[in-house]
């Protein structure tokens, strides 16, 4: 679906040097804003709108640490894009080893009424909805 390359950063690790779990919802945030932007929907084309996303659940799976300044690539294989988001993106290190996975849900976000919305029909015009990728 989309996929982008990365190396862990002091930002991203604990004490141990070790990637946080924060640093891996944070990288699948980051990499779905690439997949809207690719897509049509810039930050400032959501900006516009008046949109932004709201964080809701996860869930994390750690099936290898990546560690601090080690390269790697996430890949989101799965966007459902309807009222709510479910993303699910895995993380892969240099050997091309799976080492986690992240399930995120997301909501849209009216800025202007500070409330989680449906998705606007702006939205709705550059995704093909209830149609699992």
């Amino acid at each position: 679906m989309i996929s982008k390359n990365y190396i862990v950063t002091g930002e991203d690790v604990n004490d141990n040097m070790v990637m946080e779990n924060t640093a891996y919802i944070s990288y699948t945030i980051r990499l779905f804003y690439h997949f809207l932007f690719n897509n049509g929907l810039s930050r400032e084309k959501l900006n516009t709108l008046h949109l932004s996303l709201q964080e809701g659940n996860h869930e994390f799976v750690c099936h290898k640490n990546l560690i601090f300044t080690e390269h790697f690539f996430v890949e989101m294989k799965h966007c459902y894009i309807d009222d709510k988001i479910s993303i699910k993106s895995f993380f892969f290190n240099s050997k091309n080893e799976c080492c986690a996975e992240v399930t995120k849900e997301v909501e849209w976000f009216d800025a202007i009424r500070k409330e989680v919305i449906a998705a606007p029909k702006q939205i709705q015009q550059h995704f093909n909805l209830n149609n699992k990728s």
